[in-house]
């Protein structure tokens, strides 16, 4: 069994773990685990205190598994690389002689490095753990916060975790079995791209109800796709001919000038007569084009002014139906609603029937009796409550620059700067990207510090990585810079 302690100085986190033997520290495991030669594993050093030896795992700007995935499921590409890259501890592990037992493959021990974006181990020589008990914590984990919408993946996982108990499991057939999965992926893909499903109607296909929505949608998706090509074409054309007419006529101008100003000879004067013709029937087809385009334009405003005014008729319809429905509902509930506010103004209850002697809608008079009595009687008694129970749960800032309350609404609620791994993000540089967290037991609210590089603050007292104290209303508690009063 591990028991870890952790400890603050001035810049670093430390996981300390205890030396069984004196013998493996001066041991090849020990001097390559202090060589600092393998570097996906956590950098350690040793301390000699009292006649004991203690590890000291550097765990600064570095967070666990376990808190990595605290408020959010594990996807496939997620389980891959977390596979991947302990396969690549396993074998530099393998290439430097140290024996892969030592390796903790514990979630709560397996850090995550954010500015390298990899994963580290932790070698504990003392550990020495294989087989189903060092696999078994991890598969546990893994089966407990992937996505559970992934069948396919949670499939896999549940492949690889009743693998692990096998005594000559290895992180390779754990990869082997998600590669599968890829695999089948993309042949399911090829088939749905080469593959046309054949029209029989003796074959098993989709309902025919599905068959009629589709091609009702198709329909709806080809009257749509016209609208918008002929606006988009409408638009364009609308905009070309003018332009094309105010060319042609600024041609023709230019021509003319150029006949009245200069002598011609009679060839020139012939071209000269073409391009004006040419240039005249240009203007002829720009007024033509505008003319038609206008048509156009007025056709598709038709069209959809009609589908607004079928949209609102529709409207119309469904909303006159919903209140002939809410006129048709039984007052029962109306009734006892205004019979308890008389009953309360008044003092007395007086029974209403309905016209022919009996109760409305079926109502018996009797419960509607006993209700009123009881809502007179809750009216005029005090009921005790506990103020602690129905405490908001709230740190309160107290920083002027800072004006954002964290309301701890659910438990466990984690807090840091990095959106998307914890439930209440602190956009401020002195907070840690997976800060601290916050857990109910009973009625206790307990904070825990979560590794984190500036530290966690309780009433002045800067707490330790990963220590849990409870925290009472009135407290102080304080994240890097951010002050708060929890209440």
């Amino acid at each position: 069994m591990m028991e870890a302690k952790y400890f603050r100085d001035y810049k670093h986190n430390y996981m300390i773990l205890q030396c069984g033997q004196e013998a493996a520290a001066r041991s090849y495991q020990y001097k390559i685990l202090t060589s600092d030669k393998i570097r996906e594993i956590l950098r350690c050093s040793v301390r000699h205190i009292n006649g004991t030896t203690y590890y000291y795992y550097d765990i600064s700007s570095r967070t666990t598994l376990s808190n990595l995935f605290q408020s959010k499921k594990m996807s496939y590409e997620q389980v891959r690389d977390l596979l991947w890259q302990l396969h690549g501890i396993c074998d530099k592990l393998a290439g430097f002689f140290m024996e892969e037992a030592g390796l903790v493959l514990l979630p709560e021990h397996i850090y995550y490095d954010f500015s390298a974006k990899r994963y580290i181990g932790l070698y504990y020589p003392d550990y020495q753990a294989s087989g189903e008990e060092a696999y078994e914590p991890l598969m546990n984990f893994l089966l407990e916060h992937i996505d559970p919408e992934d069948r396919q993946l949670v499939e896999k996982v549940y492949r690889i975790s009743e693998m692990s108990g096998e005594a000559h499991f290895l992180l390779e057939d754990a990869i082997r079995i998600l590669e599968e999965r890829n695999e089948t992926m993309q042949d399911e893909m090829t088939d749905k791209t080469d593959k046309a499903p054949p029209f029989d109607a003796g074959m098993a296909g989709p309902p025919l109800e599905t068959l009629r929505t589709e091609s009702f949608l198709e329909e709806d998706s080809d009257v749509e796709k016209p609208l918008t090509a002929d606006k988009s074409a409408a638009a364009k054309k609308s905009i070309f001919y003018p332009v094309f007419a105010v060319l042609s006529v600024l041609g023709i101008a230019g021509t003319a000038a150029v006949y009245s100003i200069f002598e011609l000879t009679w060839e020139e004067e012939v071209i000269l007569y073409g391009v004006m013709a040419v240039l005249g029937l240009c203007f002829l087809l720009s007024l033509w084009g505008a003319f038609r385009g206008g048509r156009r334009e007025r056709a598709i405003g038709k069209r959809a002014k009609e589908d607004e005014t079928d949209r609102r008729m529709e409207e119309s319809f469904a909303y006159s139906e919903s209140m002939y429905r809410e006129s048709n509902r039984c007052p029962a509930e109306d009734i006892v609603a205004m019979e308890s506010v008389i009953s309360r103004e008044t003092g007395f209850a007086q029974e209403k029937t309905m016209p022919g002697g009996g109760p409305a809608c079926g109502v018996p008079m009797r419960a509607m009796t006993q209700q009123r009595e009881q809502e007179t009687d809750y009216y005029g008694n005090t009921i005790f409550f506990d103020g602690n129970k129905i405490a908001e749960n709230k740190l309160y800032a107290m920083d002027r620059r800072n004006k954002q309350h964290i309301e701890l609404k659910q438990f466990p609620c984690t807090i840091g700067k990095m959106a998307g791994c914890v439930d209440y993000v602190l956009a401020d540089n002195s907070v840690s990207r997976i800060h601290a967290k916050f857990e109910r037991q009973g009625d206790r609210v307990l904070l825990t510090d979560m590794n984190s590089t500036n530290g966690t603050y309780k009433n002045g007292l800067r707490m330790e990585p990963q220590e849990t104290v409870e925290i009472e209303p009135g407290d102080e508690i304080r994240f890097g810079n951010l002050h708060y009063c929890y209440r």
